[in-house]
């Protein structure tokens, strides 16, 4: 009895010790297996592309003001496109970004155990910054990085601040985090100016001369052109802003835009939110979060915003609270301290739930076809013939081929992404003029991207037969948020379509051949 209990004690006493390890084993191990499922959608695609088909030079100077970022992420990937690397590259380095920043806080972070437990498999952590391979992948080990030494950038200025110009080349998100937090440290500088001797005050202001200098380029960098197309309006409605930003914070937190119940979960990221807000305040570090968080949804309000972009707030209330809690850790434990952690327990588990559900439609249907588009045409050699396309998404097929196969994208040169310029003439939708490009030019293929054309729209090709649907859609926490699919044309000019009985062939993830009777529809 004393051998068995003791035994049990000893496992116990293992698994306390090395949970860290454990819990990082099984994230790594999990992300591996569905990264490995994953097919990368448009916007994976197009980073892709522009580090294999363009030169630095051109990409800083040209191409990444019509994308709206930095350009971090394509330096990185330069290294493996332009090496020759199959394409998957770009989801191992994703996912050897979002495991760092898994380790990172597992290993340091200053939270009770159940929350370093739950945070590596929640929504953002797990699927969307980690399975779906983006530039946000980023964020998260530079932005620990910086927590872990944030109470030393007064002996480590230089180190500090690269962190913090590292952190403004992910995207146009984290260049207003990084410049608000650079602000925050100026103003500590400017707090403690008498305090400090004449070095030290030096290198403060030569590293904060450096960020503003890195700044000026970023801002030179992602500055849109004037033929930008993408999101090129502004909106200044302050009722508009207002309900943005709410949904932003909410869908942040523990808000499901496809629940059924928004005026539950919207209350508690209320509660959730307040709570965390007064807790910063009593740490003294209101600022450090309200700052970026006000920047960031002026712009969501008046530019642009996504679904994903809430990930952004998900991982700056963690990095608030990670630098509160820290400075807190040594005191007893509170009724505002205990909140402020059942408040994160809440939310990470909310968000456990979703990545549950994200992870589970991926591993079983396509987030994107393009892949599955790609194997078809290889299969059947049709990427040796004439293939016509129209919608941005066709992106997505692109990587998986060496050249541009499209004759009308980009006018067949052989820059394979999409160019955001109202210059751009590659057709989009199956509008009327689209049609009658495609009768006059009479192409072996067609293929329509989902984009820009309506749920169940016929599509009608005369001389040519609907001979392939490949489905696909982006799930977004417990819902689909849009598709990426595609519809192929063929050539048929010997004979007469059966405008009645047209069947459409297509293939799901695991490989099951499917038919439609609805003739040519999306």
């Amino acid at each position: 009895m004393n051998i068995t209990l003791s035994s049990r004690l000893s496992v116990f006493e293992y698994v306390k010790e090395r949970y860290q390890l454990i819990v990082f084993a099984i994230y790594a191990t999990l992300l591996a297996i569905v990264v490995s499922r994953h097919e990368p959608w448009m916007d994976e695609a197009q980073a892709w592309l522009l580090a294999k088909d363009t030169g630095f030079k051109e990409l800083f100077i040209k191409y990444l003001r019509y994308e709206g970022s930095p350009g971090l992420w394509h330096l990185i990937l330069m290294i493996p496109a332009k090496l020759g690397l199959p394409y998957f590259s770009i989801n191992i380095i994703s996912a050897l970004f979002a495991s760092a920043g898994v380790w990172l806080f597992i290993r340091y972070a200053p939270f009770p155990a159940l929350i370093k437990i739950l945070y590596p498999f929640t929504f953002f952590v797990f699927f969307q910054y980690g399975v779906v391979a983006r530039n946000y992948c980023l964020i998260s080990p530079i932005l620990f990085l910086i927590a872990i030494n944030y109470n030393k950038k007064a002996e480590k200025p230089y180190l500090f601040i690269l962190l913090l110009c590292l952190l403004a080349n992910i995207s146009a998100h984290t260049f207003l985090i990084a410049g608000s937090i650079a602000f925050v440290h100026f103003i500590d500088v400017v707090s403690s100016w008498k305090k400090t001797d004449n070095r030290i005050r030096l290198h403060q202001l030569i590293s904060l001369f450096i960020f503003g200098l890195m700044a000026l380029l970023v801002i030179y960098i992602v500055m849109t052109p004037p033929d930008q197309l993408y999101a090129n309006y502004f909106n200044f409605n302050p009722r508009v802003i207002w309900a943005i930003t709410r949904r932003m914070i909410g869908g942040a937190l523990v808000m499901d835009e496809f629940s059924k119940w928004p005026v539950l979960f919207g209350s508690v990221s209320i509660l959730i939110f307040a709570t965390s807000v007064i807790w910063f305040s009593k740490n003294k570090l209101t600022l450090l979060y309200l700052i970026p968080l006000i920047l960031l949804s002026i712009l969501f309000g008046i530019k642009y915003r996504n679904l994903w972009h809430q990930g952004v707030l998900f991982l700056l209330w963690v990095f608030a609270l990670w630098l509160s809690y820290e400075k807190f850790r040594d005191n007893k434990p509170t009724l505002l301290s205990k909140s402020v952690i059942a408040g994160m327990a809440v939310v990470l588990a909310v968000q456990i739930y979703w990545c549950v559900d994200a992870l589970s439609y991926d591993i079983k249907h396509n987030y994107s076809a393009g892949y599955s588009v790609a194997q078809y045409l290889k299969a059947n050699k049709l990427d040796k013939e004439n293939i016509y396309v129209s919608g941005w998404k066709n992106i997505s097929i692109l990587p998986y081929f060496q050249k541009n196969i499209f004759s009308n994208h980009n006018n067949g040169s052989d820059h394979r992404f999409w160019n955001w310029s109202t210059h751009n003439v590659t057709s989009v939708g199956a509008s009327k003029a689209v049609l009658d490009t495609i009768e006059c030019l009479q192409p072996d293929v067609v293929i329509f991207a989902s984009d820009h054309i309506r749920s169940k729209k016929k599509i009608e090709l005369p001389g040519y037969k609907a001979v392939a649907f490949f489905k696909g859609y982006l799930c977004w926490k417990t819902g689909l948020s849009e598709p990426e699919c595609y519809l192929i044309f063929r050539k048929d000019p010997g004979q007469e379509q059966d405008k009645d009985r047209e069947e459409i062939v297509y293939e799901d993830k695991a490989g099951n051949k499917n038919k439609s009777s609805q003739k040519s529809t999306f």
